[in-house]
């Protein structure tokens, strides 16, 4: 018993001793080492030690001699500064570094990472005017990426985020200065007030269309003519196998018009064009009496009868809620000419009549069955009001039956009242 005690009370006079003694200077291995006074770098850097610490490259272990080498146990410039330091990078040289350790497969693979290689990034016209034309107007990692502080892409701080990227592309390519003679520089300001800029800062949609999405990043090109259906059809997928279905798939662009999806919806400022436009902008490359053309017009026309039947559908649904009817049958036969609506706009760029055709055929069917039930259910209304008729005349007349027999019983009231004052006369006389 003595002994359990005298092993607890050392015990415990051990673990006050362990919270009393100092603890070991941390490791400069570690994250916490950065925080230490013997590591000589934040003498000096202290701004850029706060921007690397807030990274994401710091949370991963990686630490200022990583990129720039020198000895951090040391406090004299000269001698910090030496095992190989390397101070500030050109830009080719960044460019070199980073790609040390993200061209790395596996080293990127643990970090559900793509690599970058030296020779994706040469596919870019910025990697080609840097790399090999020594143009140091054109973009560097840091340049996109930052240089210290540098974020996940799903951060919000960081340049990449989608809703940060395009104006990230913008410091560049809003400046006629660094961007080759006869490049537009407007193409931001197209961008943000198109349907995906609208549906990316309005809507809210993140997965909504950027300048990486259609250019690529670290591959950064303008898609080919051949290439921009590919490219539009990575999100509208739909319409890219209508598309692919119709006349338009096989033909290559010609004098004066743009390829493909740009031929109706623009490039930056990408817009759904109105639909009462449609065998317009058709007429835009064809003749009015071609079969192309005429072909257009009939598109048109079966769409703008497909949507018309589609607001009468919505109005009866709405017409018979006010009524306080039930409409849970309705509302999914609603929810259907919503659903072919949105079929028909896809089969539209097949400009295939009988696929447009059978779609609005639906949508008209659907349409009719819901206002036939809201025809049945006014007439039923009606019939109510009808049948309430007699009953509001025999209440009426009940009311005035009663009224005048209270007439007649005041009358009598009054009669009698002089009667009997009279009577009363005569009786003191």
């Amino acid at each position: 018993m003595r002994e359990a005690i005298m092993s607890r009370r050392a015990s415990f006079f051990g673990w006050v001793l362990a919270l009393l003694t100092p603890l070991p200077a941390l490791s400069q291995e570690t994250m916490a080492g950065y925080l230490q006074e013997e590591y000589s770098c934040i003498m000096c850097h202290t701004g850029m030690r706060a921007d690397f610490l807030d990274g994401v490259h710091s949370d991963r272990g990686i630490q200022c001699t990583d990129c720039h080498g020198g000895d951090p146990t040391l406090f004299e410039t000269e001698t910090a500064h030496s095992s190989g330091f390397r101070g500030a990078f050109t830009k080719a040289q960044s460019v070199e570094l980073c790609l040390s350790c993200h061209g790395d497969i596996p080293r990127m693979r643990q970090f559900a990472l793509e690599p970058v290689t030296r020779d994706e990034f040469l596919i870019s016209r910025h990697g080609r005017s840097l790399l090999l034309e020594g143009n140091i107007q054109a973009p560097s990692c840091s340049d996109c990426h930052g240089a210290h502080a540098i974020f996940p892409r799903v951060d919000q701080r960081s340049p990449i985020h989608p809703t940060q990227v395009s104006a990230t592309c913008a410091n560049c390519h809003s400046d006629s200065e660094r961007v080759p003679a006869g490049y537009s520089t407007d193409q931001y300001e197209q961008w943000a007030g198109s349907a995906h800029g609208e549906a990316l800062f309005e809507e809210l949609n993140n997965r909504s269309a950027t300048c990486a999405s259609c250019h690529g990043s670290h591959s950064a090109l303008p898609p080919g003519v051949q290439e921009i259906p590919n490219v539009c059809g990575k999100c509208h997928q739909l319409v890219r196998q209508a598309y692919f279905s119709g006349p338009h798939a096989d033909l290559a662009s010609t004098a004066g018009r743009e390829g493909g999806c740009l031929g109706c919806h623009a490039n930056h400022a990408t817009e759904m064009p109105p639909l009462a436009q449609v065998g317009e902008i058709c007429l835009g490359c064809h003749e009015e009496s071609s079969n192309a053309g005429v072909m257009g017009l009939q598109v048109q026309e079966q769409i703008l009868h497909a949507q018309a039947d589609g607001r009468r559908a919505h109005e009866a649904t709405h017409l018979m809620i006010e009524a306080g009817e039930r409409t849970e049958d309705l509302q999914i036969r609603l929810q259907m000419v919503d659903t072919h609506l949105q079929e028909l706009l896809v089969e539209a760029h097949s400009l295939d009549p009988a696929l447009v055709d059978d779609l609005a055929r639906r949508i008209s069917s659907l349409t009719q069955e819901i206002g036939e039930r809201a025809e049945t259910v006014e007439e039923h209304r009606w019939e109510r009001k009808l049948l309430a008729i007699p009953l509001w005349i025999l209440v009426l007349s009940g009311a005035l039956l009663g009224l005048r027999k209270r007439r007649a019983v005041l009358a009598f009231q009054a009669v009698a009242g002089e009667d009997g004052g009279v009577i009363e006369a005569e009786g003191d006389a």
